[in-house]
């Protein structure tokens, strides 16, 4: 058996690498096509960098009804998201929720790359059976708990997570998503509320106010590595910060594999 149907992946840019692998590595995917808007060029850049036959469709004319999805094989829709909705988890919240009902009824089925973020999409699952007809995942680990964020995703879930931060408190942590995105995702920190995030120097005091002087890569073995380096080094060598590296023994995908694993078996399976 195989699978048929069509598959909705709307995502934060954080997780791109995530998508990326995981399109990468299903051999049953068919088409792939993303929704082109001023948040999916990153994406694109690197599916095509792989060699990824990448159909692009203009966000506009797929929200206005004007494209016709593929009505055979099994094909993925990618929606990426404004980053700049994590500084209010409300406002993310908001935004999946509209953007689940306005296309309820496209896809087969849709998958969240997307955590809790801040409890922004805590209780998704309850909210999607009641409110839409397309079943909706989200990124959880296999025992069923959604992940707090990025960094949960990257070492498999929740448990990790709480052991990671209690073996290395006072660290700040880089997916290679996350470094590429610094620069975008350090004004919607909480630690920068209300201060302008611009301002290097004030960046700098608050790191040192809040103890924060080491950032830790965690190789997921996702992305540019060359990208992740100089990005990290980047930021280490502007707000004074040590670089180390989590072992590698920490990481691993099970949560993204298992969420997008998930996601299909919502398809219908048919005859090879």
């Amino acid at each position: 058996m195989s699978t048929e149907g069509n598959l909705g992946i709307i995502a934060c840019p954080v997780l791109e690498d995530e998508i990326v692998y995981c399109l990468l590595n299903d051999e049953e995917v068919d088409r792939v096509l993303l929704l082109r808007n001023e948040h999916s060029f990153s994406l694109e850049r690197k599916m095509k960098g792989n060699g990824t036959e990448l159909e692009l469709i203009e966000e506009d004319d797929f929200l206005r009804g004007g494209v016709d999805l593929p009505r055979e094989g099994f094909n993925c829709i990618i929606w990426m998201k404004d980053l700049g909705l994590h500084e209010e988890p409300d406002d993310l919240r908001e935004e999946i929720l509209r953007s689940l009902e306005e296309i309820d009824g496209a896809f087969d089925a849709t998958v969240l790359f997307y955590g809790l973020c801040g409890n922004a999409l805590k209780g998704i699952h309850d909210w999607a059976a009641e409110r839409v007809r397309t079943p909706v995942e989200i990124l959880c680990s296999p025992d069923g708990k959604i992940v707090d964020d990025c960094i949960a995703a990257a070492i498999g879930g929740q448990d990790n997570y709480l052991r990671l931060l209690k073996k290395y408190p006072g660290i700040l942590y880089f997916t290679p998503g996350y470094a590429t995105n610094w620069e975008q995702l350090k004004s919607r920190m909480e630690l920068f509320k209300g201060m302008d995030a611009e301002d290097d120097e004030m960046v700098r005091m608050i790191f040192e106010m809040a103890e924060y002087d080491t950032v830790m890569k965690i190789p997921t073995g996702l992305g540019d590595d060359d990208e992740f380096e100089r990005c990290t080094r980047q930021f280490a060598e502007r707000y004074d910060f040590n670089i180390t590296t989590l072992d590698r023994e920490w990481c691993n995908l099970d949560a993204v594999d298992h969420s997008y694993a998930r996601a299909k078996g919502l398809l219908l399976p048919r005859e090879s």
